[in-house]
Parts: C-alpha cells; sequence; structure tokens
C-alpha cells in the first residue's frame, strides 16, 4: 500500500530503529516523544525504517527539537528529513 504524502503540509522524516529497540514492534509509540510528530508508516518493506510526519509549520519552529528528542531516543539508530524530489519520466529507448 502505497503511503499518500503532503509535501505542502508535512515534514517527513524516516527513522531507522535497531532491531533491539523498544519500539521496533509498536513504532507508532515512538511518537509520544514529541507532540507535533505522528507516525505515517512503514517505509515499503523495511521493518526497521519508519516514516513519521510533522506539520510544515511547526517543522519550521520546533525542527532541532524534535531532531534531538527522536535521535535521543533509545533505540532509534538515525533519523532522515525526507525531500520531495519529482520522478524523471524515461522515455522508451531509455529502458
Amino acid at each position: 500500500m502505497a503511503l499518500n504524502l503532503n509535501y505542502d503540509l508535512n515534514t517527513y522524516l524516516a527513522v531507522t530503529l535497531s532491531s533491539a529497540s523498544p519500539f521496533f514492534g509498536e513504532p507508532a509509540q515512538l511518537a509520544m516523544v514529541h507532540p507535533a510528530v505522528a507516525h505515517v508508516g512503514q517505509v515499503g518493506q523495511l521493518q526497521d525504517v519508519q516514516l513519521f510526519s510533522v506539520p510544515k509549520l511547526e517543522w519550521d519552529r520546533l525542527s532541532e527539537d524534535v531532531l534531538q528528542k527522536l535521535t535521543k531516543s533509545d533505540g532509534v539508530a538515525r533519523v532522515d528529513v525526507q525531500k520531495a524530489e519529482a520522478r524523471a519520466r524515461r522515455r522508451g529507448d531509455e529502458l
């Protein structure tokens, strides 16, 4: 199931969890580290990578606090801020 993402309204964070993380079994619980964070879902088939969102208006003023709380959470290996990128169209002869 594809995630319906709106980069105009939200900033998305890909959070990689270690297999020993207390959040591995219930990653949505990690959203409780900050009131602006919401769990969006799993990234593809990667069970250890979860996507979270923060409303853009809140991200602009709270990004440092959100990133600090997520990165310092037990079992979080890394946090990557996602950027919206347009997909390039391929022509038939490029395949």
